[in-house]
């Protein structure tokens, strides 16, 4: 890049959904405990003008959608989503010849979502697995409340450590007596709190295990007397998605072509998920260490105050996206344990290279920004109701965000040397590297972007454009084009001439 300056039936079901690649092994994040928290967030900081319609149904919304386009049209769409389909039923008619049908909930819906018109087998399997589901949510939800109090007692200790104490406006010098006492009363509280929590959790996962291993085998039992159903299903469906891809047009029967277009649709709404928790990683990765980057930039009260806006912006962001997934989805908030590690990374270098972490803050936001941007066009996202957050959040936040962090680094670190420009330059494509450098064809996002009609590409290339606007801002010109080398290299698809 040139740069100017400036069949084991009783394996264990976890380790069978870790390969999966329609699911890949995700860090689950608190979610449950967030569900008022979600909801009274979002009512304190969105405007009734700004309001969104939560009244509306995700699936309708996509599937109207569909039913709307030209042959041709909805043709060309199909024929880009229907291969996800039947890699997807592939992998699980092998996995349920080998070891039968899954133990575990989200498993069972994945293979619901392969299956048009939500055929009764796979009903009858999610409630014969019902029972231990129920087992599991009580230690579900103390993990949930776990990470939570973990989160909030490491930085307690880290004001506490640094003299500074948190109040409504932000963090002041730890002055009075009042305030140290009041401080400890916290941290006290929640290490209380958080030895409780633990101490339930063992308990719960004791209790639950005995109870999941009294349950098994008659689950068991029950989902083998349903196996031949679902896989009969699942083959048949998967011939007829053959079938369709082999012609190159649509079916001609109207009830046929229903099932076809219900299979699309079940794949964008699969896809929708994963671009949902794509934007709520984007936004929620980014508190832990904005909050501690105002602790530790005392000193710089333009920065602290930058990034006291974005923290408020960003908790008011992953509210919507969070209660969007668990109300409009049913799906859980799934967040890549690399995304963690950076944010870890990302508070490193806030710590002992200030100009490097403003510089990075400037890359993120110009890459959040475009991708909520890009899907708040009409053309990128069918559904009205993640298109007007994604656009909402794009022109009232994002916009002033990356304006303020090239500000910021202009103000304060931008010098036009050649140590400047060669840290940048080495920065952006470490950054570069470890955003889009293993994602290949399979990867979730990549597919949702063929489960609407187009092709990765186009989303990356709006992207970049949009990063090497950004760039320039603050003195460094890197053609867009230069960032291709960091994606996917894209692959004919079965339509393609």
């Amino acid at each position: 890049m040139s740069i100017t300056s400036g069949r084991d039936r009783r394996a264990p079901d976890l380790r069978r959904l870790a390969g999966r690649k329609e699911r890949p092994d995700y860090y689950i994040a608190p979610t449950r405990d967030f569900t008022q928290y979600t909801k009274d967030y979002e009512e304190k900081y969105w405007s009734k003008a700004t309001a969104f319609n939560w009244q509306q149904s995700v699936r309708e919304n996509l599937t109207a959608n569909l039913e709307s386009l030209s042959p041709a049209e909805f043709l060309r769409v199909a024929t880009l989503a229907l291969p996800l389909v039947e890699a997807a039923l592939g992998r699980s008619i092998k996995e349920i010849e080998q070891h039968g049908l899954p133990l575990d909930d989200d498993a069972l819906k994945a293979i619901g979502e392969s299956l048009p018109l939500d055929p009764a087998a796979i009903r009858q399997a999610l409630s014969i697995q019902a029972p231990l589901e129920c087992v599991e949510l009580p230690v579900a939800e103390l993990k949930d409340q776990l990470a939570i109090l973990d989160r909030q007692g490491l930085e307690l200790r880290e004001q506490k450590r640094l003299q500074l104490f948190r109040t409504d406006a932000g963090f002041k010098r730890l002055e009075t007596e009042a305030e140290r006492r009041e401080q400890a009363a916290q941290l006290s509280l929640v290490e209380e709190r958080t030895a409780g929590v633990r101490q339930a959790l063992k308990q719960a996962r004791a209790r639950g295990k005995l109870e999941r291993e009294r349950l098994q085998a008659a689950v068991r039992a029950q989902l083998d007397a349903i196996e031949s159903h679902v896989l009969a299903d699942l083959v048949e469906t998967r011939d007829l998605v053959q079938r369709t891809l082999a012609s190159g047009m649509l079916p001609a029967d109207p009830e046929t072509r229903d099932r076809v277009l219900d299979l699309v649709a079940k794949r964008q709404l699969r896809g929708l998920k994963d671009i949902a928790n794509h934007a709520l990683v984007v936004e929620q990765s980014a508190i832990a260490p904005l909050t501690m980057g105002i602790i530790h930039y005392k000193r710089r009260r333009e920065i602290q105050e930058a990034m006291t806006t974005f923290v408020h912006d960003e908790a008011k962001h992953s509210a919507v996206f969070r209660r969007f997934m668990a109300e409009k989805l049913e799906a859980k908030e799934r967040i890549p344990d690399a995304i963690i590690k950076g944010s870890d990374r990302y508070l490193w270098i806030a710590r002992f290279m200030p100009s490097g972490a403003v510089f990075l803050a400037v890359i993120v936001e110009a890459i959040g920004g475009a991708y909520l941007e890009f899907f708040g066009q009409d053309d990128h996202m069918p559904d009205p109701l993640f298109r007007s957050i994604c656009r909402t959040i794009a022109e009232r936040d994002e916009k002033r965000h990356v304006e303020l962090c090239s500000a910021t680094y202009n103000e304060l670190y931008r010098r036009g040397g050649w140590w400047e420009a060669l840290r940048n330059t080495v920065a952006l494509r470490a950054l570069l590297k470890s955003a889009y450098g293993d994602k290949t064809q399979d990867h979730h996002l990549i597919q949702a972007c063929r489960a609407f009609g187009f092709e990765s590409g186009t989303l990356y290339r709006f992207v970049a454009n949009r990063l090497s606007q950004q760039l320039a801002t603050i003195g460094m010109y890197v053609p867009w084009e230069h960032f291709l080398e960091f994606l996917p290299k894209p692959v004919p698809s079965r339509g393609s001439a």
